[in-house]
């Protein structure tokens, strides 16, 4: 009985300290559901291109988005995707399906087209990791190409929050 009494208290204490914890990672969701949300709500989505082997994407991942102030903004204000600017992935944005029709073959350059569509087609040159926030219309608002240190990134975002 001692045993049970102790197992219950240990789950009680476990489940409310839970509760009140904050987010301790960014909220990431489906192209489709961020897109979904941002129109419901009149919104953004901050879309985080990176590519596999890129050390910038990997810093940026290790150290700005798990900055806790990056997290409470992103996670506030943002519906944020994580996206592999190379997947083969089909992606639907906008009623559209984008795909990787490049071959690796095709070197440096290979991408996906979301990728384009987003970074490049706003006149921007192919970089990693990029992020790119888009309203609720579809329209990109903010490009933010390159690693961002923590600050420079909350800088950037308040500047589209305000």
């Amino acid at each position: 009985m001692k045993q049970l009494v102790v197992v219950l208290f240990l789950l009680f204490s476990f489940s409310s300290f839970s509760q009140g914890e904050a987010k301790t990672e960014i909220q990431w969701l489906s192209t489709e559901k961020a897109e979904e949300l941002a129109k419901k709500y009149d919104s953004n989505m901050l879309v985080f291109f990176f590519r596999k082997g890129c050390p910038e994407c990997k810093q940026m991942k290790a150290e700005t988005l798990q900055n806790p102030e990056i997290i409470k903004l992103i996670n506030e204000n943002f519906f944020p995707v994580m996206l592999n600017g190379r997947t083969k992935d089909t992606i639907i944005y906008n009623g559209v399906a984008y795909y990787n029709q490049q071959t690796a073959e095709q070197g440096k350059n290979f991408r996906h087209d979301l990728y384009h569509e987003l970074v490049v087609g706003g006149k921007h040159q192919y970089v990693y990791p990029y992020i790119v926030v888009i309203n609720g219309e579809h329209q990109n608002v903010k490009y933010l190409p390159g690693f961002y240190p923590a600050i420079r990134l909350k800088r950037s975002l308040n500047q589209i929050i305000k």
